[in-house]
């Protein structure tokens, strides 16, 4: 995976996985979202009896944005939480949170992609969505009825300050990274599997599925935001697809159940020194990506019924996956 054809693969790229003049329209549905930012709510209120007024009306912000568990009691937790949101620091990040965040345009991105995802599954109940700011409590909450989105961890580069993560994790935390990241969440709930000891071939399809999900309902999204890779990292990738194939097949990776290796392979991790010094971390989600792909493409697959398939052998086999380096 040198970089000697780098600047070949990003060409590929900008072509491939740009935006498509050609978007499809999004569906002509009747949608109202729910939608609800706090963010102005939390950062007004004038006393401990308004906050804590605030957080009886919204419990899941207590518990799981401003952490309640982890204090000694209620009122304690209210007073600290007061102090918190009057910090200067803090007041800095509210405000950099209502610069760098549109949130009419996330609205709107969010309704379109319920919209297309009722266009598959016309049963689906879209969940209320609100809006928070919690000085990095948490970063999303997602249930069947309800998705809190902390939004000062979607900052991307430009914020004063960032969520103590790893910083491979960090470059994911952007305006542009959110809607992928969240419909890919709502993939789980559609994402049919078969449970039990997972092989490395298990995850692969399991998280191209997923991946696949992700772009058809945003159709007009980078690959490298739903995957959530550099441009060289998806680039370089692309090029190596042959390689990196090759990999998984020599080592007899596929039907390996070893614990250690759905880690190497699948997990987050910063990078595969294993299979090349520059190989991305999760590179067996993309290389699952690239097999469900083609298993659509060969079967002509209805949407929903590849995301029925439980049988990643019957993917693999019938999608006649072959890649070469390119």
């Amino acid at each position: 995976m040198n970089k000697s054809w780098f600047i070949i693969a990003l060409l590929f790229l900008v072509m491939a996985c740009g935006e498509d003049s050609d978007c499809p329209a999004v569906p002509n549905i009747e949608l109202e979202l729910s939608y609800e930012s706090l963010v102005d709510q939390i950062h007004d209120v004038e006393d401990t009896f308004a906050l804590k007024n605030f957080f009886k009306a919204n419990p899941i912000l207590r518990d799981f944005f401003f952490l309640s568990a982890d204090y000694p009691s209620e009122s304690a937790m209210v007073a600290e939480v007061f102090g918190l949101l009057k910090n200067p620091f803090v007041d800095t990040l509210y405000q950099q949170t209502k610069l760098l965040i549109n949130e009419e345009q996330l609205e709107q991105d969010l309704t379109d992609a319920f919209k297309r995802i009722k266009s598959y599954y016309p049963d689906y109940k879209v969940p209320k969505v609100q809006t928070v700011y919690s000085a990095f409590g948490n970063d999303v909450f997602f249930s069947d009825s309800l998705l809190v989105i902390g939004l000062d961890y979607y900052l991307g580069n430009e914020a004063s300050y960032r969520p103590n993560v790893y910083d491979y994790l960090k470059a994911r935390l952007t305006p542009e990274h959110l809607v992928p990241q969240i419909v890919q969440f709502t993939s789980l709930k559609f994402n049919t599997t078969e449970q039990g000891q997972r092989t490395v071939l298990d995850e692969m399809v399991y998280y191209g599925k997923a991946l696949e999900f992700t772009k058809t309902i945003l159709p007009c999204t980078a690959d490298s935001l739903i995957i959530g890779y550099s441009g060289e990292a998806l680039a370089s990738s692309i090029r190596s697809e042959g390689f990196l194939w090759s990999y998984f097949v020599d080592k007899a990776l596929l039907y390996d159940k070893t614990p250690a290796n759905l880690s190497r392979y699948i997990d987050e991790r910063p990078g595969i020194p294993e299979i090349d010094p520059i190989c991305p971390g999760r590179i067996g989600q993309w290389i699952g990506w690239q097999i469900v792909r083609k298993y659509r493409d060969e079967e002509d697959l209805d949407f929903t019924d590849l995301m029925k398939e439980t049988d990643p052998g019957k993917v693999l086999m019938q999608s006649k996956y072959r890649p070469r380096n390119r």
